[in-house]
């Protein structure tokens, strides 16, 4: 687990963006990296947004776990707290692009 913090901190000094800035970036960039992915296997769109979303959410889950691990067995209520706001924040977007691919024509291609 301490290579995994120690990839953390060399992403936030090579790139200068905070942590939950870093967070933001990675659930987007998983969720479209994922998109792009399963096109030539995948033919209807909607079950690309799913495993795209599946996805984005399991590396979030994955990167909490890890930051857990790194405390444990000493892990408090504030790490926690600290999980629930990063899981969030890496989750959001893809959430949001998720909701409007599915429930809008935002992205139509014949809109």
């Amino acid at each position: 687990m301490v290579g995994f913090q120690q990839f953390k901190i060399y992403v936030t000094d090579f790139t200068g963006l905070d942590r939950d800035s870093l967070h933001i970036y990675v659930g987007i960039g998983v969720f479209l990296f994922s998109l792009l992915v399963t096109r030539p296997f995948v033919q209807r769109h909607l079950t690309r947004l799913n495993i795209a979303l599946l996805v984005a959410t399991f590396f979030a889950l994955l990167g909490e776990y890890l930051d857990l691990s790194h405390n444990y067995p000493n892990i408090t209520g504030e790490h926690l707290r600290l999980s629930i706001h990063d899981i969030i924040n890496t989750c959001f977007w893809p959430y949001a692009l998720y909701a409007v691919n599915r429930w809008t024509s935002l992205f139509d291609k014949h809109s």
